[in-house]
Parts: C-alpha cells; sequence; structure tokens
C-alpha cells in the first residue's frame, strides 16, 4: 500500500548517513547501551555519538548487509527504520525476553521505525516503511522480523504495539509486559 503523501524511501548507506533524522542520528540506545545511559543528555557528546552510530552502520552493512531504511519527502529525510541481527543489538538484553530470534535461524530484529513529524504520522508512512523493510528481508531469504512494541502508547524506538498487530505481527513473548516481543514470519 502506497502512503497517501508522497515519499521515496532508500536503504542507508555510507554516503546518506548523515541524513538519518536528527532525533536519532545520535542515538546509540540499542548499539551502545552504556554510551547511551551516559552521554545521551550531554550536548557536549553529541558528535561522539554520532560517530559511533556511524561506524555501528558501517561494520554492520559490511557483515549483514542493508540494515536501515530513510524516508524522504521532497527530498527531505522524514522517517527511518534500523533492523539488525539481535547480536548487534546488546540492549535487546535489557527487554527479559529470553526468545529474541537469531540470525542463524533467519530472524532479524527491528531496532527503530520513527516518523519525525507528528503530522506526517498516521498517512502510511510508517506502514510503507515497514513494508520496504518486510519486502528488503523476504527477497534476502530471512523468515521472521521481530520487535519489541510498547503496549500502552506510541513513545518508543520501534512504535505502538496496536501498528505491528495490524501489520501482521504477533506476540511472541510477554515476559516484558509493558513491550512485548512481537514476531511476523516472513
Amino acid at each position: 500500500m502506497q502512503a497517501s503523501i508522497e515519499i521515496d524511501i532508500e536503504d542507508i548507506s555510507e554516503s546518506n548517513l548523515k541524513d538519518i533524522p536528527e532525533l536519532c542520528r545520535g542515538c546509540v540506545y540499542w548499539e551502545f547501551p552504556e554510551a547511551f545511559a551516559k552521554d545521551e543528555k550531554d550536548p557536549n557528546k553529541k558528535w561522539e555519538l554520532e560517530a559511533k552510530k556511524g561506524e555501528w552502520f558501517v561494520q554492520t552493512m559490511k557483515e549483514f548487509g542493508t540494515c536501515g531504511k530513510i524516508v524522504y519527502q521532497k527530498g527531505k529525510p522524514i522517517g527511518y527504520a534500523q533492523f539488525a541481527p539481535a547480536a548487534r543489538l546488546p540492549n535487546i538484553k535489557d527487554y527479559d525476553a529470553k526468545v529474541v530470534g537469531k540470525l542463524e535461524d533467519g530472524v532479524v530484529f527491528l531496532s527503530c521505525l520513527f516518523i519525525s513529524s507528528e503530522a506526517i504520522r498516521n498517512k502510511e508512512v510508517g506502514k510503507s516503511l515497514l513494508q520496504s523493510v518486510i519486502e528488503d528481508l523476504r527477497r534476502r531469504g530471512f523468515k521472521a522480523l521481530e520487535t519489541f512494541a510498547r503496549r500502552s502508547e506510541a513513545d518508543n524506538p520501534s512504535g505502538p504495539m496496536r501498528f505491528y498487530v495490524k501489520s501482521g505481527f504477533h506476540v511472541k513473548d510477554n515476559t516484558n509486559p509493558e513491550f512485548p516481543l512481537m514476531r511476523l514470519y516472513l
């Protein structure tokens, strides 16, 4: 299904890392949880965190291939998705789910799906972005996509549980009742 506004979705590459929406560009919540907890609020650490995130992307692309997408509207970045093998996202362990899928079983983890402008949300941009991720992973032969979705509201890196249920995901693990582990078979 097409977004109700005109958008372009591109794979993240070394040349467009700077287009990751500003709020997400230095967020290392999933990749480097210790640095996130220590430096996230320090404006003097912004560039350092952005560099860490960029290095993470470059290394993950070398090991895994495409691991993110950027949504553009009229050439301006308005959204972002990030996905990778669970082993590349150490903060997964803090969610207490004991059954997060592994790459060797064909499972990829969606750590972020974010539309930066509230005015653009609910116009199917997130749905189009998620569909682009799903199509990419299917083409590459993966079997499932997992994410932690927030049950009570949308305020979290990947979005609300209701969005994923509408997109065909099911609850795989409820160990963390606020952030159930969702799964979609590809």
